[in-house]
Parts: C-alpha cells; sequence; structure tokens
C-alpha cells in the first residue's frame, strides 16, 4: 500500500494502529513530536510517524512504561544501529527478568490461594449459622482465623 507524503491524524491512525486519541496524547506526553500544522492548521504525518507510532505500540504492549518508551523512541529514530541494538537488548532483558519477577509472585499467589480454597472447603463449620465473626476457623477481618 502506498502511503501518501502527508498523512492526517485519521489516516495516522489507520496506519500505525494507534487511535487518533492516543496520537495526541503521545504528543503531549513527548513521546512522539508534535506533528507539522497545514495552513490551514490540520495536523500532517510523514510514513517516519508511521513506523514511530508502530514502534510504540509494541513497545506498550510489552509493557513498557511511558518513560520508557519515550527513551526507546529517542534513541530508535536517533541512533545507529550499532549502538541501539545493546541498549535494546538490555532494556529487553531487564523487562524479562521483571516479567518473571512477577510470574514467580503470581505462583507465590496461587499457592496461597490454594492453600486457603483448600482450608475453607474443608472447615468444620463449629459457629452458628449465619455467625461468621463468632467461627474460630474462618477467616475474620481481624485476620484471626484460618
Amino acid at each position: 500500500m502506498r502511503m501518501a507524503s502527508h498523512l492526517t491524524i485519521g489516516a495516522l491512525a489507520r496506519e500505525s494502529g494507534v487511535s487518533v486519541r492516543t496520537i495526541r496524547f503521545y504528543e503531549s506526553q513527548g513521546v512522539v513530536p508534535a506533528a507539522r500544522r497545514s495552513a490551514s492548521g490540520y495536523r500532517l504525518y510523514a510514513a517516519s510517524d508511521v513506523r514511530r507510532l508502530r514502534l510504540v505500540r509494541h513497545a506498550r504492549l510489552l509493557g513498557l512504561s511511558l518513560p520508557d518508551v519515550r527513551t526507546l523512541i529517542e534513541q530508535a529514530f536517533s541512533s545507529t544501529c550499532e549502538s541501539f541494538v545493546p541498549e535494546l537488548a538490555d532494556l529487553i532483558a531487564g523487562k524479562n527478568q521483571e516479567v518473571l519477577r512477577r510470574i514467580e509472585d503470581l505462583q507465590a499467589l496461587r499457592r496461597e490461594l490454594s492453600e486457603l480454597e483448600r482450608h475453607v472447603r474443608n472447615a468444620p463449620c463449629t459457629a452458628r449459622p449465619g455467625r461468621v465473626s463468632e467461627c474460630t476457623f474462618c477467616i475474620s477481618p481481624d485476620g484471626e482465623g484460618a
């Protein structure tokens, strides 16, 4: 598909997969540079802006924070490949470690929930019906029981 030399914000949104509202937000946050304006005030974009926004979208999908994305975009569009690739590799490795930590935390939470579920399902009900607060086996808001 051949793109026009100057895209409107709507065309940029369609080509990049990023909504018009999000493009405006990214401009306001300095993630992407402010667009040139036509004589009538319309934002005008180039093919490089499509590439930039696609990279932003992918970086956000990978869970990078907005400041990290801003840095990544600045580096990607101002560096040579030989200087950018090692920085990108370090960023990816750091994100990978963060994901592994989150997985470990979620696995620990899953173990706790499984234990709690097992406890609750096997709990002998010793309180009068409707009086969980009096049960010494159930979980209570003050942290006692279970």
